[in-house]
């Protein structure tokens, strides 16, 4: 069994507090009644969270935040000299350590925690300290992919930021075309895999095939401006990052297309709505 994570486990025993779920191992963990929505029978399955609790293993069927080798964002609910109680997204809180806090953690502040299992203690833990900007093997993306960001820190190079949940990647200062917040949820695209394992990720799809998104946003923007934008080929980078959080160059690509389909003008100082 795995403390940590969602599986499917058998149903072996019932009683009134609940059932007890076995896997493959015969190894058990304990589902409450208070977690149990469907009538299901011994010998079938359930999808289920195992956890730990005074060091046995339980389960429920509510949705973590995050499983261990997964990185969210969690508040803390008591601060103590020993360590946090963070929010988890389940009925048992999750426990950081004092010597696992990059900083003391407050109450009632929101924190981007990584879950693994201590090994010494074999029990599932949270930490505020990971490496940042770390090499990878057999990563399971590719260039262009569309990927889920939680903003970290900003740094001399751009931003960290977390990948799906499992990954540390870089988001480029000139790929950064809107304001940022730590621990903010954005939408980014993998720019690069490096050979030493590094993940650079955009905040914008990058060649012609991506060009839609350009088009429809610059189509809205123009909607708003009731036909009008004060924006053409000769804007400089800053205005058109301003206005439209996007870089020149997909700007450029977006009015060339939406010209060729007749869909708008391109003036000296302006673009308009045909």
């Amino acid at each position: 069994m795995l403390p940590g994570k969602t599986q499917t486990l058998q149903i072996s025993e019932k009683n009134n507090s609940g059932w007890i779920l076995t896997d493959e191992s015969g190894e058990k963990a304990f589902l409450p009644k208070i977690f149990i929505h469907d009538e299901k029978e011994i010998g079938e399955d359930v999808e289920v969270f195992v956890y730990q609790d005074d060091h046995k293993l339980k389960a429920t069927t509510e949705i973590p935040l995050a499983e261990v080798g997964e990185f969210a964002v969690m508040s803390c609910v008591q601060s103590l000299p020993s360590g946090a109680f963070m929010d988890w997204g389940i009925i048992k809180d999750l426990f950081i350590p004092y010597k696992q806090q990059k900083s003391k953690i407050v109450e009632g502040k929101r924190y981007l925690v990584y879950l693994y299992i201590d090994e010494s203690l074999d029990l599932i833990t949270g930490t505020t300290k990971f490496k940042r900007n770390p090499q990878y093997e057999d990563l399971p993306f590719k260039k262009g992919d569309k990927v889920d960001l939680i903003m970290m820190n900003e740094s001399e190079l751009g931003w960290n930021v977390v990948i799906n949940k499992k990954y540390i990647g870089l988001v480029y200062t000139s790929d950064v075309f809107k304001k940022l917040y730590p621990l903010s949820e954005e939408t980014g695209y993998i720019k690069a895999i490096r050979e030493d394992g590094k993940i650079d990720v955009s905040l914008q799809p990058e060649g012609f095939e991506n060009i839609d998104e350009f088009k429809k946003k610059i189509l809205d923007k123009l909607e708003e401006n009731y036909g009008l934008l004060y924006l053409s080929d000769k804007s400089t980078p800053e205005e058109i990052k301003d206005e439209l959080q996007m870089s020149k160059k997909n700007f450029k690509k977006a009015i060339g297309g939406l010209y060729k389909d007749k869909i708008i003008d391109i003036l000296e100082d302006k673009i308009r709505l045909l």
